[in-house]
């Protein structure tokens, strides 16, 4: 239907320069000048959500090195802003970057309900979070532990009564003593439709909350476990005046990638295109034997 459409001018093009994004801390603070933090499209990203959230965080780190305090860096599987920062860190850029939910592997635990139960710590901890909203985060917290041994320790025997209510909502008949929590797991229970087993009011949002912990409480889990393997590794740190010349054997497109990128810990060194698991364990080998046995 546009073939014979003619395109006077584009209507959008991205045409302003960017420096070179692995030239970055992950505090955004440039490695070339001191006390430089930079955000935004003169990163290499494309889109206002992405240069909002690291002028949030650059602002954050400008303000912790005035008071001589350490970065805060949010991990990849606390927050999508750690997803990006990073990509952009780690991976460098060709294109302009956007920030696709693909471009996480813990998308499970990015999810839209629990972003102030990964971060609203953090904002309290650098000052962005009141007293006030912090109190009521903290008792949503306690009132979701709560609700939770509630549900394991309230069970539902076989009585008619109870078999009537729950066929009614979808559930088959109960033939053995069950807690409403393993009652939940199955995908035709919903929480709402339980809570006259239960003693105490809760808020929907608590209610959601509740319920989704408890639905994907298998695959949380798993990615838990996957995410705590990360952490573990980006606890890792590599020193700052590492010779990477000096680690025999080590390949020579990880030892320039290394050189250029200069990660700060073991876990950003393996998210390194180019540098693979045998060079990873290279380089740990090195690290303790040099420095740790050093310390000692």
């Amino acid at each position: 239907g546009l073939e014979n459409a003619i395109i006077n001018k584009y209507a959008y093009a991205i045409e302003y320069d960017a420096i070179d994004s692995k030239q970055l801390k992950q505090s955004l603070e440039t490695k070339v000048i001191e006390n430089l933090f930079t955000a935004g499209q003169i990163n290499g990203t494309s889109g206002y959500e992405e240069a909002a959230c690291q002028g949030l965080i650059a602002g954050i780190n400008a303000s912790l090195k005035l008071e001589g305090k350490e970065p805060l860096i949010l991990k990849r599987n606390e927050a999508y802003i750690g997803v990006l920062i990073d990509d952009l860190v780690t991976k460098g850029i060709i294109d302009p970057y956007r920030l696709l939910t693909s471009r996480a592997e813990y998308r499970l635990l990015l999810r839209h309900d629990n972003a102030d139960i990964r971060l609203r710590d953090y904002g309290y901890q650098v000052g962005l979070v009141d007293e006030e909203r912090y109190n009521k985060f903290l008792n949503k917290k306690m009132q979701i532990e709560e609700l939770t041994e509630i549900l394991k320790n309230t069970k539902l025997t076989p009585k008619k009564e109870t078999n009537e209510y729950l066929e009614s909502i979808g559930l088959l008949d109960l033939k053995d003593s069950a807690s409403l929590y393993n009652l939940i797991k199955r995908p035709e229970v919903k929480l709402e439709n339980l809570t006259k087993y239960i003693y105490k009011e809760y808020s929907n949002e608590i209610l959601e909350q509740v319920e989704i912990n408890i639905k994907y409480e298998g695959y949380i889990k798993k990615a838990l476990e996957e995410a705590n393997k990360m952490v573990d590794l980006d606890n890792k740190k590599i020193p700052e005046n590492i010779n990477y010349d000096k680690i025999h054997n080590l390949a020579s497109e990880a030892k320039q990638k290394l050189k250029q990128i200069k990660p700060t810990s073991i876990g950003q060194a393996l998210r390194i295109s180019g540098v693979n698991p045998a060079d990873i364990s290279l380089l740990m080998i090195y690290i303790k034997k040099e420095y740790f046995y050093e310390q000692r």
